[in-house]
């Protein structure tokens, strides 16, 4: 079975049963916080490294332990390890978490800006946004001097690119092709 696959099964199965139980806030934060531990380089070798299967339990029951998590992500990492999954937990993570932002009526977006952005102008972008595609924004803002002025907006899987370098490599294109 392909990885992506793998991941939006199990996050689907988690999120039904997180939403049964009302729970689903208290989910998502738990399988963030357990993720991140999850995915150092050194937890996750020790995880998948051929020890005793008692043991990887042990030690997971501990990061979970650490951080708080309810039972029902508790089971679910228990699961994942039962059934070596445990590699895919970064990828199911982002699925449940795209579970959870539709059922919030939410859509992430990365915004890149050659300059730091006022909370007006971070407003005024995402209230665009918001309004095409009917969600409220949440926005990833990176600066990238390199795009000299303007923004390159990444969301729902749309790149819109009104960057000054981008349109200088249009006009350079033009240019050189003579069109």
């Amino acid at each position: 079975m392909r990885p992506d696959a793998i991941a939006r099964r199990y996050a689907r199965a988690l999120f039904a049963l997180a939403e049964a139980q009302e729970i689903l806030e208290p989910v998502g934060s738990a399988l963030a916080t357990t993720t991140d531990a999850l995915a150092e380089q050194n937890v996750m070798r020790v995880l998948t490294a051929p020890v005793a299967r008692e043991r990887k339990r042990e030690f997971l029951l501990k990061i979970v332990e650490a951080t708080a998590a309810p039972m029902l992500v508790r089971d679910f990492l228990l699961l994942l390890a039962e059934h070596d999954r445990l590699t895919h937990v970064l990828a199911i993570r982002a699925v449940f978490e795209g579970l959870l932002d539709d059922k919030r009526g939410v859509t992430r977006a990365t915004i890149r800006s050659a300059v730091a952005l006022s909370h007006d102008m971070l407003e005024a972008v995402t209230g665009v946004f918001g309004a095409i595609t009917s969600r409220r924004v949440l926005a990833q803002v990176e600066v990238v001097p390199d795009l000299i002025a303007g923004l390159i907006v990444e969301v729902e899987g749309r790149v819109y690119d009104g960057s000054l370098r981008s349109q200088l490599g249009k006009l350079h294109q033009h240019m050189a092709t003579g069109s």
